[in-house]
């Protein structure tokens, strides 16, 4: 770390703030619950004041005017149930291209858990020197039908890169809002973990298909995350956490298609919740513009909470700009909202293999808390 912008990052973290067809996306059903609000007439009529020794009582029926009716949307709460063995997963690609080679790990991972897996009819249809796994009418057309297959019970994506949210405005989500199964994934993949937790179902943030050989410890999360519940974590407090407690969904993923998706009607929905943000190869500016998009949005204000986790090869010197600790507390200001910095969730078993990929459960509901030796959160519900 730059030892001339330590002293910088003390101040900032002891509270000081610097300043073919057109796409129509598929829009989600809802769940509604009508209530009836009951207005009393207000009697505006002065009351004649009585002698000081009499006191006169008398119940008079009030009328009451007609209830009014309105319609307030609630998020539903929808929660996949946990794999079995015996099951069958969907590998998926909605992204980047992915060689058979890449995908065998993951493969007989997969298998030795006891499960049955079925491959995506685009995977391995990459055109020419494209990066994509097929066209975007094949990538469409695959991930519909893992969605729309019973017997599909949780869909891993193969790898990440970009494309998603070229096809999500194509997806028809009913059947998976109505027999939910786990969507695993990150980077690109978070387009999908917004699309479908602003709806109300819980997805998975973990290992892809292609990114597990040789991680002992992210596939043995994976497996007790997708067949049971996997834990909260927790981690010895470091300097860049900021103290207090905050209960809220869980959400996020990759900053870059949290900022890329603004604006849209995959925007992410933050309101109380609590952030989790990573991201992989950006220089110190691209992160301070995502996030100040973020803070001039409204979003931070939002927000209940923050969970870093890794964010793999950054260099703040690359970037002519503060290191990041210091562009997140820049954005965060006096707002005394918890953070917990640095965990173990993001690229960096893509970079390096040095750390593992911890699984999370984005739509949940959690409680972070985060005091002067710990930072941890534990799953609600």
């Amino acid at each position: 770390m730059n030892r001339r912008l330590f002293p910088l990052i003390l101040v900032l973290l002891a509270g000081s703030s610097l300043c073919g067809n057109a796409m129509r996306p598929y829009k989600a059903p809802t769940e509604s619950h009508i209530y009836e609000l009951e207005v009393p007439q207000t009697d505006t009529t002065a009351d004649e004041p009585v002698a000081a020794d009499t006191v006169a009582v008398e119940a008079v029926p009030v009328d009451t005017v007609q209830a009014d009716t309105v319609e307030i949307w609630v998020r539903p709460d929808i929660r996949p149930e946990p794999l079995r063995a015996g099951d069958t997963i969907g590998i998926f690609a909605i992204s980047n291209y992915a060689d058979s080679t890449a995908l065998k790990y993951g493969i007989s991972v997969f298998k030795n858990w006891g499960l049955n897996v079925k491959l995506a009819d685009n995977l391995y249809k990459r055109v020419g020197k494209s990066r994509y796994d097929g066209t975007l009418e094949e990538r469409i057309e695959a991930t519909q039908a893992l969605i729309d297959d019973p017997q599909v019970k949780a869909m891993i994506s193969v790898r990440g890169g970009y494309g998603a949210a070229q096809v999500i405005p194509y997806l028809d989500f009913t059947s998976l809002l109505e027999h939910p199964k786990w969507i695993v994934g990150y980077s690109d993949v978070t387009a999908l973990h917004i699309t479908l937790n602003n709806m109300g179902l819980e997805t998975l943030h973990g290992p892809m298909a292609t990114r597990i050989e040789g991680d002992t410890t992210s596939v043995a999360f994976l497996h007790e995350a997708l067949f049971g519940d996997a834990p909260g974590l927790s981690i010895p407090a470091n300097l860049f956490c900021r103290e207090g407690e905050a209960t809220g969904r869980l959400v996020g993923g990759n900053l870059s298609l949290i900022y890329s998706l603004q604006g849209t009607p995959m925007n992410l929905d933050m309101k109380d919740a609590i952030l989790f943000i990573e991201d992989v190869d950006e220089d110190s500016y691209a992160i301070d513009r995502m996030l100040q998009n973020l803070l001039m949005s409204g979003k931070l204000d939002e927000i209940a909470g923050i969970i870093v986790g890794q964010f793999s090869n950054f260099d703040d010197a690359k970037g002519m700009d503060l290191p990041l600790p210091a562009i997140i507390y820049s954005k965060i200001g006096d707002r005394q909202i918890p953070v917990m910095y640095q965990i173990d969730a993001g690229h960096e078993w893509n970079a390096h293999k040095s750390a593992p990929n911890y699984s999370l459960y984005l739509g949940r509901r959690i409680h972070l808390k985060v005091d002067r030796n710990v930072a941890s959160f534990e799953y609600l519900d």
